[in-house]
This record gives structure tokens, sequence and C-alpha cells, in this order.
């Protein structure tokens, strides 16, 4: 009974607030809503799945209210609310980048054995435009979902040229770049597409295989960066378990959370610092 009233009480303290907005700040959170909507949107379109950002805005939020109440029925005060809610806006940015940096990882690993089955196409007497849209269907994802949409781009009247260049703006990449100019070079002098498609899987092979050697030899750097942020999580955890008063002070007393908010802070400044080290780029 008591759950039920707080939770309406906080109902109606919460639309109270969004009456008594001032006209700037609902303006404001408008427009931040109106861009996460749009860009959340793009994002998953551009990986073929269709949401509508409307329908992605209101599980994040259900998601962070869920968390939130979480937080307060655990006896976090107000401040450490907003801070929650402010880490949650900040990391799905971050979220939807590991997300498509996943996807344009996986299209350039599929992108090798891709061409060298165009190149026996070729060998074999198919023509270009043949073989792709013989191999494309049997490709994996994301693969077989930009070469079909390449494909379809050309059937709808749109040049090569123009559906090879947005397939580069969709997949960013060495292979996807290599692979537009392989085409345009051989438009333009005629040379053979099978020699060049499979020196250019050689290379790109050879490039992801230094890649992997890279990681492998960061991987630890990459951990201790992992267990400096899971660390003081683990600690607290601990010490919430064994003895609560010991660490209650740091979320109920201000100066408390003034040094949760700083941890959090020096936390994400050394993950930044460590992700600088260790990506070496090629």
């Amino acid at each position: 009974m008591w759950l039920s009233l707080s939770l309406a009480l906080c109902a109606v303290a919460v639309m109270a607030l969004i009456w008594f907005l001032p006209p700037w700040l609902w303006r404001w959170s408008q427009q931040h809503k109106k861009h996460f909507e749009q860009h959340s949107e793009h994002h998953f379109a551009a990986s073929f799945v269709f949401l509508r950002g409307q329908d992605i805005f209101t599980f994040f939020i259900v998601f962070l209210g869920a968390l939130l109440l979480f937080f307060w029925l655990m006896g976090g005060s107000l401040f450490l609310l907003a801070v929650v809610m402010g880490i949650g806006f900040f990391l799905w940015p971050l979220y939807l980048r590991v997300l498509k940096q996943r996807r344009l990882a996986r299209f350039e690993r599929q992108m090798p054995d891709y061409l060298l089955a165009l190149a026996g196409a070729l060998r074999a007497g198919s023509s270009l435009a043949i073989a792709m849209q013989r191999i494309t269907p049997l490709s994996h994802i994301p693969l077989s979902q930009e070469m079909g949409l390449l494909l379809r781009e050309q059937r709808m009247g749109i040049s090569p040229t123009e559906a090879l260049e947005r397939l580069y703006l969709r997949m960013p990449c060495e292979s996807s770049s290599l692979f537009k100019s392989a085409i345009a070079v051989s438009g333009q002098s005629g040379g053979g597409l099978a020699e060049l498609f499979e020196s250019m899987a050689q290379t790109i092979n050879q490039r992801l295989y230094v890649e992997g050697r890279i990681r492998a030899l960061t991987a630890q750097g990459r951990m201790q960066a992992w267990v400096m942020a899971l660390l003081p999580l683990l600690i607290g955890g601990a010490l919430y378990v064994i003895d609560y008063q010991l660490i209650a002070p740091l979320w109920q007393q201000p100066s408390g959370q003034m040094v949760l908010v700083a941890v959090v802070l020096l936390e994400l400044i050394g993950l930044w610092l460590i992700r600088r080290i260790v990506n070496v780029s090629l």
C-alpha cells in the first residue's frame, strides 16, 4: 500500500514539475527529444532494423524509470537519481556507436571471401552484375544487406558510381573504399577485375591479420581498463553486503555524493585515456 501511494505521489510530483517548467526549458527538452529520436531511428534503419524513434524513446524512458525506481527504493537521494539519468543519456550514443563499429567490423571480415567468390565467378565467364546477384544472397549479414541494397539501387536507375558512393557512406571502411575504387578504375581502363579482386582480398586479409595481432598485444591494457572500472563497483557491492551502515553515507550525505560523482568522472576519464593509449591506428 505504501509503495503504491509513494508511486502515485511521485507521478503527481512529476506532472506538477512538467506543468510549471519554464517555456525555454520545455522547448530545449523537446529539441533534445527530437534529436534523440531521429539519431536512434537513423542508426537502427542503417542496420536494417526499422523502428520508430518514438518507440525507441519510450522504451528508453521506461527502462531508465525502472532503474531510477530501483535506486530510489534502495534509499538513493534525488541528486544521485539525477546523476543516474544523466549517465544514462550519456551512455546511449556510446552504445549506438559500439553497435555501428561491430557491424562495420563484421562487414570487413566478410569482404575478402566475397571478393574471392566474385573473382571465381568472373573467371568462369559471368559478368560482374550477374555474379553479384548470385553471390550476394548467399552471403551473411550485414554484407548481404548492403550489397543487396546496392543492387536494388542500380535496378531503380541509380548509376553504379553513385550506388558505390552510397555504399561507402553507409560503410565507411577501407574495404568498401577499395571495392568502389576497383570498379571505377576497371570501368575507365578496362582492366581485369578477377585479378584485382584477388589482390584486394589478400590485402584486406593481411590488414585484418595485423589488426588482430595489435588487438592481441593490447588486450592486457583493455583488460586493465575494465578492471579499473569494475573494481570500485565490486568493492562497493561487497561493503554493502558486509556492512550497509559503513557505505550508506556515500549516497545519503552531500559530501559522500560529491565523492561519488568525482569517482564516476575520474573513472570515465581513466577509461577514455586508456582507450586512447591502446587504440593503435594503422
